[in-house]
């Protein structure tokens, strides 16, 4: 799971809203600062106290496929003089932009919880590629999905080459929550719906798989990881009593239902409580879904990746960014020969008979991409006393939903980490996120410490609710990962089955591909509205071309970022650094062209309208952009070269 997970209730039905309706802004008071924090948004006044917090409808569900109206959000905002810092106890060892070359090991400023165990320097380290080659496979991304995939490959003794724009794990799989659970994001009730209760079954099955799968494989290569079995909690966002509570429990009894149905071992609990939660407010009851699991990622791709590398049939290359893929020759009823030509930023050319797009969302236009929602997700890592709260994975039923576990510390806490306040990306703030979930955490689990960690997460929504696995649309040799909707972790290791089973082609056969199939045309006919009312959302934030961030460069604050709009001149991305110097940067995606916005939790450039994301130095962290914002200064043009490595 990329960093959430979410069921029925509003866990499944918000996501629905979200597809399917424009995002509201607040409609509280509004002051406007640019000189710091988000500026491409305005910050809800006042800033009287350090914590604020103002019930408003952020989103209406008039959805015609639910009767539900969503529940008022609370939302959180610091004073003024707190907006361009995390008004919570974090640790500064959270923000590394003091590394020069810390956008090649991560795809944000702050750092996760997982580097606690796992710091960067105990990842394994390649070279860059310095020539052409010629493969049986090319893997492009070496996250969870490029490096099981390259695994499963490997191990059926296939020549692998994996190709990494920056270093290993330096993508979204460094940066989840770590949930590996069947029980999905948008319930199956939802996923029935698109596609028949038989489709629920495989994806039941196959995400189970994947769940057992990581266990296997860390039991094999003997890898200590944390992995363990425990059951998952769904609740009610709402408290015993309120107007919904019963509402809620309801609609959880049907996914209790549907659950069962197809095959899961879950049942409805009404005295549910999680042990360890003394907070005042009572959410009793809900669904237990058992024989669950969660693990640390990284210590476990690290793992992996330690085999690999022993292995004669693997390569592996980082800092080596892919421009372009595509399939070369012809091939018709066995005659001819097609592969795969993959071009990279150094000049380079990588031939394979296959190619494997394992980067989240692929590098290319449109097509798939259309099909797509892109959201942030926050993560604090907060200590708790050792053997104070229930070893579970917890989901709560808001809108921007709760989800909770627990992973090691030290000898005396664990960490308890608490994710969720979800948004779309570069359209709403940023920086309120970790406020909201440290108020949520305390007021539950009051025995909870200090925040050492807090960052954020990238997560691809499919419009009919699941993951594109397989084959690209129009491609015989080129395969594509994405869509995992929340749940990447277990998405990205059953990708490395389908793939690996497709790839041998008649050799083996695989009942999962159909579902999973990014050429599928039923479920995507039935959620229609939805694409069409996000082509129309996303479109409009093409507004970006009228606004400026900044008027002058020189009321940026130090440390800060944003988009400079001259209206006889391009709009530039703005970066001021800790120093006082300024970077600027084309603040033109180059994937569409959408001007991006300054994400003041990460200190990165984000795009509105497909999410790509840019470092602070405008270098490329997420796609579907593949290069990085073109420096418009020499100072620029010198970040750029210091932080991959090249200054």
């Amino acid at each position: 799971m990329a960093l959430a997970t979410l069921s029925l209730s509003t866990r499944t039905t918000a996501r629905a809203i979200q597809r399917n309706f424009i995002t509201k802004q607040p409609t509280a008071s509004r002051l406007s600062f640019p000189v710091c924090g988000d500026v491409t948004r305005p910050l809800t006044a006042p800033f009287a106290t350090a914590y604020m917090h103002t019930a408003v409808s952020s989103r209406t569900n008039t959805s015609p496929s639910s009767s539900r109206n969503t529940s008022p959000r609370l939302q959180f905002f610091p004073r003024y003089s707190q907006v361009n810092k995390f008004p919570l106890a974090a640790t500064m060892a959270t923000i590394a932009s003091s590394n020069p070359q810390h956008t090649m090991q991560t795809s944000g400023a702050a750092d996760s919880v997982w580097v606690h165990k796992v710091p960067y320097d105990q990842y394994p380290k390649f070279h860059t590629l310095d020539r052409n080659l010629e493969t049986d496979v090319a893997v492009i991304g070496a996250g969870i999905s490029g490096i099981t995939t390259a695994y499963e490959l490997v191990r059926r003794g296939k020549n692998v080459v994996m190709l990494e724009a920056r270093d290993v794990l330096s993508g979204e799989t460094g940066r989840t929550s770590g949930h590996l659970t069947n029980d999905l994001d948008d319930g199956f009730v939802e996923i029935a719906k698109k596609h028949g209760e038989g489709g629920a079954k495989i994806a039941a099955e196959s995400h189970a798989w994947a769940r057992d799968r990581i266990g296997q494989i860390a039991q094999e290569l003997g890898i200590e990881c944390e992995y363990r079995r425990l059951p998952a909690y769904d609740i009610s966002q709402f408290p015993v009593g309120h107007e919904k509570h019963d509402q809620e429990i309801d609609e959880l009894k049907q996914e209790t239902e549907m659950q069962k149905k197809i095959g899961m071992h879950t049942r409805f609990d009404p005295n549910l409580k999680v042990k360890g939660w003394s907070g005042n407010i009572d959410q009793r009851g809900g669904m237990v879904v058992d024989n669950q699991a969660t693990f640390h990622p990284t210590q476990y791709l690290v793992g992996v990746l330690n085999w690999l590398k022993q292995q004669p049939n693997f390569q592996c290359y980082t800092r080596t960014r892919v421009m372009s893929v595509a399939e070369k020759g012809v091939e018709v009823l066995g005659l001819g020969h097609k592969r795969v030509e993959i071009q990279t930023e150094n000049g380079h050319t990588v031939k394979a008979e296959n190619a494997v797009e394992a980067t989240c969302v692929p590098l290319q236009k449109l097509s798939v991409i259309t099909e797509l929602e892109f959201y942030r997700s926050y993560c604090i890592a907060i200590r708790v006393p050792k053997g104070s709260i229930e070893d579970c994975l917890l989901y709560d039923n808001a809108e921007e939903y709760k989800y909770v576990r627990l992973t090691a510390c030290d000898d005396k806490d664990d960490y308890l980490v608490v994710g969720g306040c979800d948004h779309k990306v570069g359209q709403e703030e940023t920086t309120p996120r970790y406020a909201e979930l440290e108020q949520w955490t305390r007021e539950r689990f009051p025995q909870a410490g200090k925040i050492d960690y807090q960052w954020s997460g990238q997560i691809f929504e499919p419009v009919d609710f699941l993951g594109f696995i397989g084959k690209n649309q129009g491609c015989d040799k080129i395969y594509i990962v994405t869509g995992d909707s929340g749940d990447g972790l277990t998405h990205g290791t059953l990708a490395g089955k389908l793939i690996a089973d497709e790839i041998e082609g008649n050799t083996v056969t695989n009942d999962w591909a159909t579902l999973y199939a990014p050429n599928r045309l039923a479920s995507i006919l039935k959620s229609l509205p939805s694409l069409i009312s996000h082509d129309l959302q996303i479109n409009a934030q093409y507004k970006r071309f009228l606004q400026s961030d900044i008027t002058d460069i020189e009321d940026l604050a130090p440390g800060c970022g944003g988009v400079l709009n001259p209206k006889t001149k391009k709009p530039m991305a703005v970066y001021k650094d800790e120093n006082g110097q300024v970077h600027t940067y084309s603040a033109l995606c180059p994937h569409l062209k959408g001007v991006v916005c300054w994400n003041s939790a990460e200190k990165s450039f984000d795009c509105p309208v497909h999410g790509s994301r840019f470092s602070k130095e405008g270098i490329c962290v997420t796609g579907p952009a593949k290069a990085n914002l073109s420096p418009m200064d020499k100072g620029g043009e010198v970040d750029q070269g210091i932080a991959v490595g090249a200054e």
